[in-house]
């Protein structure tokens, strides 16, 4: 058994896998619950990716992943990184990526991360080709309520209409409908030039945006954990 472990923004996101089989996957808010069940086993193989943390950090609060192999741009995986700065680049992106080609190597891919920012990867035969950040929907609210004197800060993941009869409808319809028109263009763009583009959603937005998006796309929520033992896998290989 493999397992796996995305340290995210807000939550911890732990996979055990048998093989390229998810078997059991949870979620942890806190660092102490996480390391309990991180602990609990003994496994083959421990992958880690972390948005913010560095691996000091991680090892310091969990001392049984230090020898886990975490994901860096140096990394041996199946992608190639076409990236100016793969320092910078977050590695979650990158197991999103990898998850992704892992399921579908044969076609180009735009990989959609609905989180505290929106982004969007693209991978092409086998190269991580770099992508697109933008605010995701709290982010977009709270902008609007910290730099404007009168508008409220929101919550609303729903639209009810397009066009507000109300300042809050209107800063809903804003940030949800806006958010659809963004999405729906970029796969547009990415189209022109990729007919036979695979479009792969995951995040924690994802189910509030799938049903809202035209276009054809394959929501995978648990695409990074995919992605991280595809990397242990591979480094066995």
């Amino acid at each position: 058994m493999n397992l796996v472990i995305d340290f995210g923004n807000t939550n911890i996101k732990c996979g055990v896998f048998d093989a390229d089989q998810l078997v059991n996957q949870l979620t942890f808010s806190d660092v102490s619950e996480a390391r309990t069940f991180i602990t609990r086993d003994i496994y083959f193989q421990i992958g880690v990716c972390s948005v913010n943390q560095s691996r000091e950090e991680i090892v310091g609060d969990i001392p049984e992943l230090e020898n886990a192999l975490f994901l860096s741009p140096d990394t041996p995986s199946p992608l190639e990184i076409d990236y100016d700065t793969p320092l910078t680049l977050g590695m979650d992106r990158l197991a999103a990526a990898i998850g992704a080609f892992t399921l579908f190597s044969e076609q180009p891919l735009m990989v959609i991360d609905v989180g505290t920012c929106i982004t969007y990867d693209f991978v092409n035969k086998g190269v991580y080709k770099g992508g697109i950040i933008s605010p995701g929907v709290e982010l977009r609210y709270k902008s609007m309520n910290d730099y404007t004197k009168n508008l409220p800060l929101l919550n609303q993941r729903e639209a009810s209409t397009l066009i507000g009869k109300s300042t809050e409808q209107s800063m809903v319809s804003g940030v949800i409908n806006g958010i659809v028109g963004e999405i729906e263009s970029h796969i547009s763009q990415f189209m022109l030039n990729n007919a036979d583009l695979k479009v792969i959603m995951t995040g924690g937005g994802a189910k509030i945006f799938e049903s809202k998006i035209k276009s054809d796309i394959f929501v995978a929520l648990e695409i990074v954990l995919v992605g991280l033992n595809r990397v242990l896998e591979y480094n066995v290989e």
